[in-house]
């Protein structure tokens, strides 16, 4: 039988509650789920201006990133470089890595980087991908 390591104890015998609610974190698993939430404040920064223009990241379930999108054409084109996304915001991240993004259409505008107001939204010229010519 393995004798038990000893608890670091802190004044009066107790072991410091900083010290035992990290353990706990970490054999439940929680540390790591709240090291992915990271990816929602990196998620401008990794896509560039005009795409968290018409973006947001807005939760993490699990190992994949969710991210809603101002329209269904922004989505396909989001779709078609989700791998390069993905490698980009895990190069960035130093814990637990984000495993997929999962884009969904936004039930709101005002959820996205971009608000109504913003000319960039009045004139269009976010609010579509370019299409490519054949």
């Amino acid at each position: 039988m393995r004798p038990q390591p000893v608890a670091r104890r802190g004044p009066g015998g107790f072991e410091p509650l900083a010290d035992a609610l990290g353990a706990f974190l970490d054999r439940s698993g929680i540390a790591e789920s709240l090291d992915r939430l990271g990816a929602l404040d990196e998620w401008a920064e990794v896509v560039g201006r005009r795409v968290s223009q018409v973006t947001r990241a807005v939760e993490v379930r699990g190992d994949t990133l969710v991210v809603a999108v101002l329209s269904s054409a922004w989505i396909n084109e989001l779709a078609t470089i989700r791998g390069l996304i993905l490698t980009r915001l895990n190069e960035r991240r130093s814990g637990p890595k984000i495993g997929d993004i999962r884009f969904r259409l936004a039930e709101n505008p005002d959820e996205l980087g971009a608000r109504e107001d913003d000319p960039a939204r009045r004139d269009g010229s976010v609010t579509e991908p370019k299409r490519k010519s054949i």
